[in-house]
Parts: C-alpha cells; structure tokens; sequence
C-alpha cells in the first residue's frame, strides 16, 4: 500500500511552476468577484427579476443579468487552476523532488485521492453553474450549485486533514507550518460564515445573508491564493528540517 500517490502520478513533469495554479485560482475568482460587484454598484444597485434577496443580490443573480460572458470566463479559468491547485498541493507532498513523504500513512495518500476527486466534482459543477443561470435553468443551477459546495467542502476537510500533521505534530519542514496554519484558519473562517449564511438565509435575514455570500466567496479567493505556500517557498532551494543537527538533504 506504500507509495499509493506517487504510483499514480510521477513526476513526468516540471513541478518547478506549479504554484502557477493557486496563485491564478486565488486571482480569477477575486477578479470575477469583483468586476460583477463593480458592474452592478456602477448601474445603480438594480434589482433584477426573480431575485429572492431585495437588499444584496445574490452572485448568481447578477452573474445571469449583467456581464454572464465574464461569469463564465472567470468560472472556467477558476475550475481549472483550482483542479490544478488541488493536484499540486498534493503533489509535493508525495514528490520525491518536493517534500519527499512517498512512503506516508497509506490513509493519507488515499485522502488526497478523495481530495483531488472531490476537487474535479467541484470545477465541474462550477464550470456548467456559470453556463445554466439561475435565471433560465433555476433547478439545474441549484443542483450545480450543491455539487460545487460539496465538493469545495470535502475538498477543503481532507486537504485539511491529510496536512493536519503539519499544524499540529512536530514542526518538520522549516516555512511550512505558518502556512498550513493561516490555510487552517481560513477554512474554519469559511465553514463559519458559510454556516451562518444558511441559518440567516432561511430565517429570512436576507440583507445580512447577501453580504455573508459576498464575504464567503471572497475568503475563498484568500484561501486558494494561501496554497501558494505550500508550493512556492521551497522554490529554489534545498529544504531544511528544524531542529536538525546535521541536515539531509531532501531533494534529488
């Protein structure tokens, strides 16, 4: 059972660019947020048909009435990197060339399997959420809509799980716990707000629900964006291992 990851996926390319991925994941969907946010404060705030929040209109609601060819581009650009960001930060950890845990506990490996299966149900479901509106396919958008949630959130949980040994065991390589922390914080920062938003939302707090999505959807950008610390701090240099008298070295 040792070695499931890296039996799967070897290194038959460069990893030498792959904090490419979170640092454009964490970019597209910042700058998807954003210009919808920008369009719709520029016309005056409208209300659109159909729009279930009278205060704070839903993402999706603006995305089917104002700029839907931005919504997609962005959706697609973010499915994709994030895909990609889900592989990568798995990836070092089992690389030879990396962080070199080939022979880590086999419930890990499997995890970060479950991680990059859950992470491809998400960025297809987000890819065909931008594409059936809530305006036109109300349904079908819900449904897709459930499915990018689910698999953002069990994405999430097991990156989260199988990089636990780093938050809370000895500190092994050196930089990489600071990460593994603030990554940490933002996902509990997520499941809070995200918790709060549905509890608000169904007891009809509509204006603070609106805003919570707002603040949801943008702490994920953050939270994409924080995998590039994962991966990028150890560009370029041989890794150290705290607390180690005589350093070995860990990359070939």
């Amino acid at each position: 059972m040792a070695r499931i990851w890296y039996r799967t996926f070897q290194d038959f390319f460069s990893i030498r660019r792959l904090w490419l991925f979170p640092l454009l994941a964490g970019f597209s969907w910042f700058m998807t947020l954003t210009i919808l946010l920008l369009r719709w404060l520029a016309i005056g705030r409208p209300q659109y048909p159909r729009q279930v929040n009278p205060y704070v209109p839903f993402i999706s609601d603006i995305a089917a009435h104002q700029f839907k060819p931005v919504f997609i581009i962005g959706c697609a650009a973010t499915g994709v990197t994030f895909f990609g960001t889900v592989f990568a930060v798995h990836h070092v950890r089992y690389s030879p060339k990396f962080y070199g845990l080939t022979d880590d506990a086999p419930w890990r490996q499997t995890t970060s399997l479950i991680a990059l299966v859950a992470g491809l149900a998400a960025a297809v479901s987000l890819v065909f959420l931008s594409i059936f509106d809530t305006d036109d396919a109300h349904v079908r958008h819900r449904h897709l809509l459930m499915g990018t949630f689910g698999g953002l959130f069990v994405s999430a949980i097991t990156t989260t799980a199988v990089w636990w040994d780093q938050v809370w065991g000895p500190a092994v390589f050196s930089g990489l716990r600071k990460w593994c922390i603030f990554n940490t914080f933002l996902v509990l920062c997520q499941f809070g707000c995200g918790l709060a938003f549905v509890i608000l939302m169904y007891d009809g707090y509509y204006k603070s629900s609106g805003i919570l999505e707002w603040c949801l959807t943008y702490l994920g950008s953050f939270w994409l964006a924080s995998f590039v610390g994962f991966i990028m701090f150890r560009e370029g240099y041989v890794p150290r291992v705290e607390n180690e008298v005589e350093r070995q070295p860990l990359l070939g």
